[in-house]
């Protein structure tokens, strides 16, 4: 045994929302010091020698796993029962694979077991309820991450398959897994597992597996191969051990979530707004400093606010919002989050220059919007330009139309060519007219002259911009682009 957390390095995955990849391979590389780092559409695999702390402090993952085995896709022949027992030896393997496995969990489960019993205890001084997360908040985590459902397998002592893993509504069940004490699992040496073990197995497929199995039927013959194997029992209400397995085209990977709740489900925020990962991830590209001034001009919730401030301690800042009720949320989540000294929450506009300026620009999908963004994002961009100081960074996150519609106002920098009269061009009468005397000529004038304006503003505005970089992330059934920009000096 080694390292800081007193056990040799072991091999983990992270499941990340699609797009955040490469910024979670970043993170992992940055706080854990990781080698053999593995990025792949969805998850990050890689090798770490950090204790518990280490590995809970990352924030741009959604759930994090021991991994039991990665392999190559499965191939199964047509004929379904040979598929099965080929789908079972291959994903199963031997025994003293998932007994090494399971120990290494077990030393990880004891300090998470001692946090816990700190941790459960609130500002108030009332123990936290076991389980946090509302139905609500677990549906909207799942369909942000993009992931079709997984399904648990559940066997009843009769050996029957419980109606309970069947998904209902889409939804996967998420009984507590209790934390294990030492004489449910391995002896101090190791070696064999208890047959009072009990666990479950949470699956996922897809591609040409999907086609001759479902989840629910993945589910079940994996946990009876795995109760015949090592003796444990399948449970439904409250299994000590969890087992994810995911059969794709691309791969084939088995592991233990090392922690009951999702590490996207943040501890400090009373009410979720935007996902806390992707919230993250846009601080992270704002290259916060210390002493740095930071601000969010609809801040909403303040969920960037509070992601940054926790991440980056040592900047100030600033959330502006023109709703009473947001701003009043906000304030309720930086009270619980204990961030009253680092986050200024305000109903006004701003004058100070700021360093950042970091915002997720309104989709108008759970909130309405009186106006077009198309036509009113200009100004809202020369206000933020307006307030950021030279060489300052300015991070958006922007709808999939308004990311295409920032990208072309970005190549046309050049104010446009002079386009004539198209409205006097069409008309055919040719008898002379009096100037200003015809409406349709006084219209297109109208029309060209307020093209005109809008023009040169997003001419001046993105003439001080630099791009840094667009990342496209995923918010569950709406795709969205992360923008960063850097402000320069223009004559």
């Amino acid at each position: 045994m080694a390292g800081g957390g007193g056990w040799s390095a072991s091999r983990y995955f992270c499941t990340a929302s699609r797009g955040l990849e490469p910024l979670l391979r970043e993170e992992v590389l940055l706080k854990l010091s990781a080698t053999q780092v593995e990025q792949l559409l969805g998850k990050v695999f890689f090798t770490a020698d950090a204790d518990l702390k280490k590995l809970r402090s990352l924030k741009c993952a959604e759930r994090l796993f021991l991994l039991v085995k990665k392999l190559p896709p499965i191939q199964i022949t047509r004929h379904k029962g040979k598929g099965i027992h080929i789908l079972q030896k291959y994903v199963i393997g031997e025994s003293s694979d998932w007994l090494n496995i399971v120990a290494k969990w077990k030393s990880l489960q004891d300090l998470n077991k001692e946090e816990e019993c700190t941790s459960d205890i609130t500002g108030t001084g009332l123990k936290r309820p076991a389980q946090q997360e509302s139905g609500e908040t677990r549906k909207r985590s799942k369909l942000e991450l993009g992931e079709p459902p997984m399904t648990d397998f559940y066997e009843s002592p009769t050996g029957q398959h419980d109606a309970h893993s069947v998904i209902q509504g889409g939804q996967q069940s998420t009984s507590p897994i209790q934390t294990p004490s030492s004489d449910e699992l391995l002896n101090s040496e190791g070696q064999g597992a208890a047959s009072s073990m009990n666990f479950r197995v949470s699956c996922r497929c897809s591609g040409k597996v999907a086609k001759m199995f479902t989840s629910q039927e993945l589910g079940r013959v994996i946990g009876v191969a795995l109760s015949r194997q090592l003796g444990w029992k399948a449970e439904l209400r409250n299994p000590v051990l969890e087992v994810y397995v995911h059969l794709s085209d691309i791969h084939c990977v088995v592991g233990i979530p090392i922690v009951r709740l999702p590490l996207a489900s943040r501890d400090y925020i009373k009410s979720a707004g935007l996902r806390s990962t992707v919230a993250w991830a846009m601080a992270y590209l704002a290259d916060i400093k210390a002493g740095s001034l930071v601000l969010d001009p609809m801040c909403g919730l303040g969920t960037i606010l509070l992601e940054a401030a926790k991440e980056w301690p040592n900047a100030y800042y600033h959330g502006v919002d023109n709703t009473a009720s947001q701003l009043q949320m906000a304030s309720a989540n930086v009270c619980f989050a204990k961030l009253t000294s680092n986050i200024d929450l305000m109903r006004a506009s701003v004058t100070e220059s700021m360093n950042v300026v970091i915002c997720d620009i309104p989709f108008g999908k759970k909130f309405k919007i009186a106006q077009d963004m198309k036509t009113i994002m200009p100004y809202i961009l020369k206000e933020m330009v307006r307030v950021l100081s030279i060489g300052g960074t300015l991070v958006l996150l922007l709808s999939q139309e308004l990311s295409l519609q920032m990208q072309q106002w970005q190549k046309l920098q050049s104010p446009p060519n002079n386009k004539g009269n198209l409205t006097a061009q069409q008309n055919t009468d040719t008898s002379p007219k009096e100037p200003g005397t015809d409406p349709e000529e006084t219209i297109g004038v109208q029309h060209v002259s307020v093209e005109k304006e809008q023009s040169d503003l997003e001419t001046r505005i993105f003439a001080s911009l630099v791009p840094k970089g667009i990342f496209q992330v995923s918010l569950g059934v709406t795709e969205a682009s992360i923008h960063k920009y850097k402000k320069i000096q223009i004559s």
